[in-house]
């Protein structure tokens, strides 16, 4: 049914007028009922963990937490022929996708498929008003729509546009706010246009939560939630550098909603057939909300090489920069990082999700994302620092550490760190709790864009060495030729030269 209403809605892809469908019918498939609308959310919105569509894919392929493998293998006869389009996103290449678009290697259109998924919350706010329902049927549907717009914008303003703390007046990405047909080209907005969006929706997705009944503020359904508007909250502060608000927020969820903790000290033995534990699930006491596949955020990570034994391993590795950074007793990197199945001594840039018995991701209808707990003490104890308020810091990112080492090596931060020398600490904290989970990028960016490098490897040796300068303009990614293609007033980024 969801495929029906949606058609009726004039859909779109590419924010052009060429690119809206024009439905068969404009009356036969229009939803009714807040019901209805509840259910296409569900069947267009929301990022399902069999979906094709892929909102995240390029997020740990640009990150500092990835390596090329040392291992002296060669590509399979399909990856070699795409091993330059590989190359290219490896080293930031301006010219990526007609790199990989010249291999045949089409790029995934994270573009596209994120405005499909705000066409489907558009359509709800756009239908709500005039279908049946109660007042509380449609208070859940509309605030489900823009607490989902918001978080796609999130993701779009900060994949597309330079940070926030960094040009706010520069271009971020088209705001599309209904379903309906435009009669003319979408413009980008600057960044912060988008971010005011993105606000306004975060404030009425929360005022409507909070029409409803407690137990309908927070289900462990996969939906949208109360909590995962306040996370998402104290997130966009942390990204604008309100401290306060950041901080308020991260403590909502911390104390006001029972979420708990997954202490690491006590998970159940692994075996061979669960070699690792799933925290991306809905009963986690950890998650917040699950979204979305393994295979979109592990997308471009999958490439393997042929040893010498015709056994085969990954192509990219978790980096030393990460590893060397877990110390002793951390119980992280054992349960978060995946290691080789035939060589535990290397570790790969997957985990947190099911994991098979070859240690390989897990299947089609495992989530592959989440909300989690752990964010909202790192959210709550960055801000704090900022706010002058360094015993609370404290308090908060020990809170976290405690279920994260065994109990003998275990011991608190240095007491003598303060001031930035503490913020790079509880900084540091942040990317061994949430590797791999679709943050490093977005934390590099809002950091200050630093500068480092990675070097590309064949059969083990370096080749190239890449390097992002300080406020590299490849911080922000270049749009795509296909998605200018079909809008002419779209404009590219200014693009960093071919490294």
């Amino acid at each position: 049914m969801t495929k029906y209403i949606l058609t009726a809605i004039l859909a779109f892809t590419a924010l052009s007028c060429g690119d809206f469908l024009e439905p068969k019918s404009q009356s036969e498939f229009v939803p009714k009922e807040a019901n209805a609308l509840n259910e296409m959310l569900l069947g267009e919105a929301y990022p399902k963990p069999s979906g094709s569509t892929s909102i995240s894919a390029y997020l740990e392929i640009f990150n500092d937490d990835i390596c090329c493998a040392d291992t002296e293998g060669t590509l399979d006869d399909n990856s070699i022929s795409f091993e330059s389009g590989y190359e290219a996103l490896f080293g930031w290449q301006p010219s990526m996708f007609i790199t990989m678009e010249g291999l045949g290697m089409m790029p995934i259109n994270i573009w596209e498929s994120t405005y499909e998924f705000i066409l489907g919350a558009n359509a709800a706010l756009d239908y709500i008003d005039g279908v049946t329902g109660t007042a509380e049927e449609k208070a859940y549907v509309k605030a489900q729509a823009y607490a989902l717009r918001a978080f796609y914008y999130f993701l779009l303003v900060n994949t597309y546009g330079m940070p926030y703390n960094y040009d706010k007046t520069s271009l971020g990405v088209p705001l599309k706010l209904t379903s309906a047909l435009e009669n003319k080209f979408l413009e980008r907005n600057t960044v912060d246009e988008v971010y005011q969006q993105i606000f306004q929706d975060l404030d009425n997705a929360e005022d409507l939560y909070l029409t409803l009944p407690r137990e309908k503020q927070y289900q462990p359904d996969g939906k949208t939630s109360l909590p995962m508007v306040q996370l998402l909250k104290s997130r966009v502060y942390l990204y604008t550098e309100n401290w306060t608000e950041a901080q308020r927020y991260a403590q909502k969820v911390i104390d006001e909603w029972g979420f708990s903790l997954t202490d690491l000290r006590t998970l159940p033995a692994s075996s061979t057939a669960q070699p690792y534990y799933n925290f991306i699930k809905m009963d986690s006491p950890d998650c917040i909300w699950v979204y979305g596949s393994i295979a979109d955020i592990s997308y471009y990570l999958n490439l393997y090489v042929t040893l010498s034994d015709n056994s085969t391993q990954k192509f990219f590795n978790a980096s030393p920069d990460l590893l060397d950074a877990f110390t002793p007793g951390d119980l992280r990197k054992k349960h978060y990082i995946v290691t080789e199945y035939r060589n535990d001594a290397i570790y790969l840039p997957l985990g947190k999700y099911q994991i098979e018995a070859n240690h390989e991701p897990g299947n089609s209808n495992s989530f592959g994302q989440a909300f989690r707990l752990a964010e909202a003490y790192l959210n709550a104890a960055e801000a704090a620092v900022m706010n002058k308020q360094e015993a609370l810091a404290r308090t908060l990112i020990e809170e976290l550490r405690q279920k994260r080492f065994n109990e003998e090596n275990y011991t608190p931060i240095d007491p003598t760190l303060t001031g930035d020398a503490l913020l790079e600490r509880i900084r540091l904290e942040r990317r061994l709790e949430l590797c791999f989970e679709g943050h490093r990028w977005f934390d590099l960016r809002r950091y200050g864009m630093p500068s480092f490098s990675r070097d590309w490897k064949k059969q083990g040796v370096v080749t190239k060495r890449y390097t992002l300068q300080q406020n590299d303009l490849s911080y922000a990614m270049p749009l795509a030729p296909s998605i200018l293609e079909k809008n002419p007033y779209l404009e590219q980024n200014q693009l960093a030269p071919e490294r």
